[in-house]
């Protein structure tokens, strides 16, 4: 093997060198897609946790409805923890096909009747929307892929049903 890397005609070593820049091109795509899929199954993660709130009280608190540890803002917390910029962060919660605003409902533990009831067969649809890691980017461009194949925000949407009578 010393014998054919240590050839003086140069044509292995151009050779090696080629193939050894190809497999870095490789391993740096392949580091950039994950560094770019991971944060978006956390999110995913997160998002259904999300979901599931929102499917207990029939409705997501925000601070409006709940000023201290309302659910839009405890969502945000736990992002930002994870690296976001908690300002960036939308979140949209809405029923499906009524059209009506799923955010501000009534805490489970207060009297009230603001939230979407289970009767109603609303469905409630949650999106998520938050910038996305655009470190694929680079490593696209270098090998001549079209960079608009890759979102710049994540959006997340999950639906579920009320459960609150």
């Amino acid at each position: 093997m010393r014998k054919i890397l240590k050839n003086k005609k140069g044509f292995v070593s151009i050779e090696t060198i080629i193939a050894t820049t190809c497999a870095l091109m490789v391993v740096l795509l392949s580091i950039g897609f994950f560094t770019w899929l991971f944060p978006r199954v956390m999110l995913q993660i997160e998002t259904h946790d999300l979901a599931q709130k929102a499917k207990i009280q029939g409705g997501l608190t925000d601070a409006t409805s709940e000023p201290v540890n309302s659910d839009v803002e405890q969502f945000k917390n736990r992002l930002a923890q994870m690296g976001y910029d908690k300002n960036q962060v939308n979140v949209i919660a809405t029923t499906k096909p009524g059209n009506l605003n799923a955010m501000g409902v009534t805490p489970l533990h207060d009297n009230g009747t603001n939230y979407i009831k289970r009767d109603s067969k609303e469905l409630i649809q949650l999106t998520i929307q938050v910038p996305a890691n655009n470190s694929i980017k680079a490593p696209m461009s270098f090998f001549g892929l079209n960079q608009n194949l890759v979102d710049n925000k994540y959006t997340i949407v999950e639906s579920v049903m009320s459960e609150r009578w």
